[in-house]
């Protein structure tokens, strides 16, 4: 079974969310009226979310670039071990 998904909210819109919960991890869009770039975010997974959460990570010339680098940092993620 697959942790994550990557769900088309529309042509020009892409989430990446973590199967278990919905929850939604990352997003890739097209901008408006531009065939060529398009921008990653990722949505770090924290408890309380505020406008700080949102990290754009960059520009790509394709939605498979930018889908790879929401995928990339997620899998860094996972195979980090955080200690408190």
């Amino acid at each position: 079974m697959n942790l994550y998904e990557w769900k088309d909210e529309n042509a020009t819109v892409k989430h990446f969310y973590r199967v278990t919960d919905g929850r939604i991890l990352g997003t890739v869009w097209q901008y408006v009226n531009n065939n060529v770039i398009w921008s990653s975010k990722i949505l770090e997974d924290e408890f309380p979310y505020t406008d700080a959460s949102e990290k754009h990570i960059g520009h790509y010339v394709s939605q498979e670039h930018a889908r790879r680098s929401v995928e990339h940092y997620w899998n860094v993620q996972d195979r980090t071990l955080i200690t408190q």
